[in-house]
Parts: structure tokens; C-alpha cells; sequence
């Protein structure tokens, strides 16, 4: 018996669901500022760069510090 494929749609809109948490508001990552070491924060958690390879914007609230991440 064939497996029983979810349609696109389908997986897109219980995809956008499981997302729907706020997302927007930065968080801790667990890494050290390269400036003061402080924790940075990964600013915009649910969004990754289409770079190659893939990384996240972070920054650091204690110095200003802006960066990247290999994701």
C-alpha cells in the first residue's frame, strides 16, 4: 500500500503554525561576544540569511556589537 503524501498546501499552512510563536523578539544563543563576551543574541530568530552557508544577523545588547552566524 502506497504512503499517504501530505499536499504542499497542506504542510505550508501547519508549517506557518508551528511558526506562529513570536519569533521576531531576539534570543540568547549561547555564544561569546568577540568584543566584550558577553552572551549574544540571534536578533531575528525565525529569519536565516540565504547565504551560502546559511547564517543568522546577531548582535550583542552589552556593546552594540553586529555580526553574523554559521546557522
Amino acid at each position: 500500500m502506497a504512503k499517504k503524501l501530505v499536499s504542499l498546501k497542506d504542510f505550508n499552512s501547519m508549517a506557518r503554525q508551528q511558526y506562529a510563536i513570536d519569533r521576531d523578539q531576539p534570543i540568547p544563543n549561547g555564544i561569546a561576544c568577540p568584543k566584550c563576551g558577553a552572551e549574544l543574541f540571534d536578533s531575528f530568530p525565525g529569519i536565516v540569511l540565504a547565504s551560502n552557508p546559511p547564517q543568522k544577523n546577531i548582535h550583542c545588547d552589552k556593546c552594540g556589537y553586529k555580526g553574523y552566524r554559521v546557522t
